[in-house]
């Protein structure tokens, strides 16, 4: 009897099945055909890679079946087939580009036999001397989802640990630096632990899977707990299209598994709050955290320094706090994310920064007005503190600072920019390349150091941390800015260490009650995060509403058919601007499924659901 598989091809153009006959000695070959098994077949006279999705599909009576021309290995399974199907609706894209992922890099003849000889579903208890929070992250429910807020010099592993102990454990974290660093830990403790996705065949049978953004599609059984580390992390998230983000992969996986899950780091993200909100994670306490001594113990202490209580005449970029910093004989890293010139605008007589009362975002000075460059708002330039009209723009970039710095320090200055904090934090599954400037030599002693936030990264150590204009990111046009602002003074916290030890982060800014940053003064962004999460609501932001950006050459075309859908009136679509397109809808799934529904047209087109810099 003829058998006959469905097969998706390794082309994303073409996201459809095609029915293949699947030889005896195939089916009977070293390699077991199932679900999710990567084969090479023909079509169109092109030899393709693709995957089985389907075994015993009907034969089309009076048709001559093209026959499977080889096996090549094994493939994600049948459970991570199904997670590709979920993630290329729930970020319009396709199967076949979920599956790239999720499949090993090179070919995979066979799997390791478990033999740990753990039973499915044993669990130890957790140990007595844990601490309390780690206690109260996995008593609870274990089907249901909770947010962990560990401050930023803090110690996972007591959580990593009890966690192992409960049964299988995936841990995604956003550098492979870091998961390296907790795989050997874990190997050491004689857990036996899978580095993904470099270790993709035992990742099958491992007790423990840690690695970056792709190990959330690592190819393990069902999971006990799944833990994501700094969640708010921007490099669980995919910029090219489709954007994904292995946070919500993990999530999702979770779920399906009936697993516990953690979402872990110093500031819950509005996603995880809104997650841990939702129906499946009731059962859990939506925030789990240590205790404020604690909590506060490992944080450096923050610092601000108020610009405008500063001479106006004086620098534009060195406030008296900062000049007493770099006169110090100790480490300092200074970040200023500006390498040509700026367009913020500050009063001459008393320093006031002009913002929008609207949305708050830093207005742009053109000749006598002041311009939103988000809602287009113009207004005359005069101060809305003192009267006056005489306003400077802030102009110096990484280059012209580090020579004046050189001056008034009166030691060298290392210069360190050209690369993206994306691209710095070292995700080896990068979908996208970053071109990458020479490093510099680091210095062997006390240094002084300036750059972009790729400073942030490149530096391994400071004594302390300075923010030279911080209210380029706290105005930035766009909807994250205060959160990825506050991201910032999370990695520059782990530069410096706790404030035990003599952390230290000083902060430029003529905003000093903004309250990201009154939130990183009293190391507690509780208060800050629930009112973030509110505004969003109230400005129909993700994630409380779901947006997509259109763009690319076939963007008016699908627009238009977007526009004819049964889902039209519940879209609200707006542009172009620059040629994208917004799509918003206060329901996620009705974005979705309009998405899905209208017809991908010819030519260039890029669909980003709930992107990053928007």
């Amino acid at each position: 009897m003829r058998q006959a598989v469905q097969v998706l091809v390794d082309e994303p153009a073409i996201d459809r099945e095609f029915t293949y006959l699947l030889p005896p000695e195939l089916a009977s070959g070293r390699v077991p055909v199932t679900v999710g098994t990567v084969v090479r077949v023909v079509l169109n006279r092109r030899r393709l890679r693709g995957w089985v999705t389907g075994l015993e599909a009907p034969v089309p009576s009076g048709r001559e079946l093209v026959p499977i021309s080889g096996v090549v290995g094994v493939g994600p399974p049948p459970r991570i087939v199904e997670l590709a199907s979920w993630a290329a609706w729930r970020w319009a894209g396709t199967r076949a580009h979920f599956l790239r992922i999720a499949s090993a890099d090179r070919v995979v003849a066979g799997l390791p036999s478990d033999v740990s000889g753990r039973r499915e579903g044993a669990q130890t208890p957790v140990s007595a001397d844990a601490p309390d929070w780690v206690a109260a992250a996995l008593a609870s429910d274990r089907k249901a989802l909770a947010v962990v807020r560990l401050g930023p010099c803090a110690d996972e592993w007591p959580l990593i640990e009890a966690a192992v102990r409960r049964g299988r454990l995936l841990v995604l974290m956003p550098t492979v630096a870091w998961a390296a660093r907790l795989a050997g830990r874990l190997r050491q403790a004689g857990v036996s632990t899978a580095l993904a996705p470099r270790d993709w065949a035992g990742a099958t049978v491992a007790q423990a899977v840690v690695g970056t953004r792709t190990a959330a599609w690592a190819p393990c059984g069902p999971m006990e707990t799944v833990i994501v580390l700094d969640e708010h992390d921007e490099a669980y998230q995919s910029e090219a299209a489709p954007t994904w983000n292995a946070r919500d992969i993990a999530v999702e996986r979770a779920r399906r598994d009936g697993a516990r899950c953690l979402l872990v780091g110093p500031m819950p993200s509005p996603d995880a709050v809104v997650l841990a909100r939702q129906p499946g994670a009731a059962a859990a306490p939506a925030l789990i955290t240590a205790p404020r001594p604690s909590e506060r113990r490992v944080w450096p202490r923050v610092q601000i320094a108020d610009r405008r209580q500063d001479d106006p005449t004086a620098g534009e970029w060195c406030g008296e706090a900062l000049a007493a910093l770099l006169r110090t004989d100790s480490t300092v890293v200074c970040v200023l994310n500006r390498t040509g010139r700026a367009r913020l605008a500050y009063c001459a007589s008393c320093g006031e920064l002009a913002c929008s009362e609207q949305t708050g975002r830093a207005l742009r000075l053109d000749k006598e007005q002041f311009v939103d460059p988000g809602s287009g708002e113009k207004r005359p330039a005069v101060c809305e503190s003192c009267g006056a009209t005489r306003f400077r723009r802030a102009r110096v970039g990484v280059k012209g600072v580090a020579e004046e710095m050189e001056r008034l320090a009166r030691r060298p200055v290392i210069q360190i920019v050209g690369e993206s904090a994306a691209a710095a934090g070292s995700t080896a599954d990068s979908t996208h390349r970053h071109r990458r400037a020479p490093s510099p030599r680091l210095a062997d002693g006390p240094a002084l150091y300036i750059g972009t936030e790729a400073v942030l990264h490149r530096v391994p150590s400071a004594d302390a941390v300075a923010f030279l204009d911080f209210d380029q990111e706290l105005t930035a046009p766009r909807y994250r800015a205060a959160e990825e602002a506050f991201a910032l003074l999370v990695r520059a916290a782990r530069l410096v260490g706790p404030r035990t030890g003599g952390g230290r982060i000083v902060v430029q800014t003529r905003l000093p009650a903004h309250p990201a940053l009154l939130a990183a003064v009293e190391a507690d962004p509780g208060d800050w995060i629930r009112a973030e999460v509110e505004r969003r609501s109230q400005m129909h932001q993700p994630p409380a509403a779901a947006w997509a950006l259109v763009s690319g050459a076939a963007a008016s075309t699908y627009i238009d058919l977007l526009s004819a859908g049964d889902r039209a009136s519940a879209l609200d679509i707006a542009g172009p601007a620059e040629g994208t397109w917004r799509i918003r809808s206060d329901d996620r799934d009705v974005l979705l499924h309009a998405l899905a529904a209208a017809e991908r047209p010819s030519g260039r087109l890029r669909v980003a659901v709930d992107p990053l810099r928007a």
